[in-house]
C-alpha cells in the first residue's frame, strides 16, 4: 500500500486515527465513528518505537545466562524473528479480500504493527543473540537454523500458502482469519509471548521484556479484531472446526521451548474464543428468526 487510496484518505497513516472533516480533502466521505474508529483509537494509544528500546543491558546479560535458559530463549526469540517477518509480508492480500475499505484499513494497521515487531526481533537477533550477518535477510536465515521446526512450518509454509490462496480467490477472509488471527496469533504467538514474559520477569533482560510486552499489547487488539470479523462474517461450521483441528498442532509448534503449563493453556484458550464466536452467532440467528 505504497500510494494513498480514496478510502484511506479519511485516516492518518501515522496513528490510524480517523481524521476530522477539516483535515480531509474536499469531497472525501468520512466513515462512521463507531468502528473501525474504536480500533484506530486503540492503535494510536499503543504506538511505540522499536528502535528506542535500550537492548544494551540485555546484550550484556545474555552470555551469563545458564546454558539451558539461553537455549530456550534462543528458540523463542529466533521463532519470533521468523514469525513476525512472515506475517509482515504475507498479510498483504488479507485487506483486499475483505471487500470492505474500513476492514482493509485496519488490516493495514495490523500489518504496520507486524513490521514494527519484525524490526524489534531483528534488533534482538543482531544485538542480543548476535546472529551472523550484516543484513536482516542474513539474520533471518540464521534464525531458521535455531527456531523450532513447527514455527517454520506454520509461518513459512502454511501462512504463505494461505495468502496465495486468498490472493488467487481460492480462499476467503474467513479462512485467512481462522489461520492468522485465531491460530497463529491467538494460540501460537500468544503462548510464545507468555513464555517470554514469564521467563524474563526477573528483570535480567529488561529491554527484551519491554519490547515483548509492547508486542503482546498489539497482538491483543489484533485477536479482538479477528474475533469481531469472524462474528460479522458468520463463518460456516467447518471454518470453526478447522480452528480447533489446528489447536493441537499450535500447542506443539514451539516444541520444548514452551513450558508445559503454558502449552496446556492453548487448546482451552481456543475453545473459549470459539465459544464467543458461536454464542454471538446464535444470538444473531435468534434475533433474525
Amino acid at each position: 500500500m505504497a500510494e494513498r487510496q480514496a478510502w484511506d484518505r479519511a485516516f492518518d497513516p501515522a496513528t490510524g486515527l480517523r481524521l476530522r472533516k477539516d483535515q480531509v480533502p474536499a469531497g472525501t466521505v468520512l466513515p462512521s465513528d463507531r468502528w473501525p474508529n474504536f480500533f484506530s483509537k486503540l492503535v494510536a494509544k499503543l504506538q511505540w518505537n522499536p528502535d528506542a528500546i535500550d537492548l544494551g543491558p540485555s546484550a550484556d546479560a545474555w552470555p551469563n545466562l545458564p546454558d539451558e535458559r539461553r537455549e530456550r530463549l534462543t528458540k523463542l526469540l529466533a521463532g519470533f524473528r521468523i514469525a513476525d517477518n512472515a506475517v509482515s509480508v504475507h498479510l498483504e492480500p488479507f485487506g483486499p479480500a475483505a471487500h470492505n475499505s474500513l476492514i482493509a484499513w485496519v488490516m493495514f494497521l495490523q500489518r504496520r504493527d507486524e513490521k514494527r515487531h519484525a524490526n524489534f526481533f531483528d534488533r534482538v537477533a543482531a544485538e542480543v543473540l548476535k546472529l551472523p550477518g550484516e543484513e536482516p535477510e542474513d539474520r533471518l536465515a540464521a534464525a531458521r537454523e535455531l527456531a523450532p521446526p513447527g514455527i517454520i512450518e506454520l509461518f513459512e509454509e502454511q501462512l504463505p500458502a494461505m495468502a496465495a490462496e486468498i490472493e488467487a480467490g481460492n480462499a476467503d477472509l474467513n479462512d485467512g482469519m481462522a489461520l492468522y488471527h485465531m491460530t497463529l496469533e491467538g494460540m501460537v504467538l500468544s503462548a510464545g509471548q507468555r513464555a517470554l514474559l514469564t521467563d524474563l520477569d526477573d528483570g535480567v533482560m529488561p529491554g527484551v521484556r519491554q519490547g515483548v510486552y509492547h508486542v503482546e499489547l498489539d497482538e491483543r487488539w489484533h485477536i479482538g479484531f479477528g474475533l469481531r470479523c469472524l462474528i460479522d462474517y458468520n463463518p460456516p461450521r467447518e471454518t470453526l472446526d478447522a480452528i480447533m483441528d489446528r489447536a493441537e498442532e499450535a500447542s506443539a509448534a514451539w516444541g520444548d521451548a514452551l513450558p508445559d503449563e503454558i502449552r496446556d493453556l492453548i487448546v482451552p484458550m481456543a475453545r473459549r474464543r470459539l465459544a464467543i464466536v458461536t454464542k454471538q452467532l446464535e444470538r444473531a440467528q435468534a434475533a433474525a428468526a
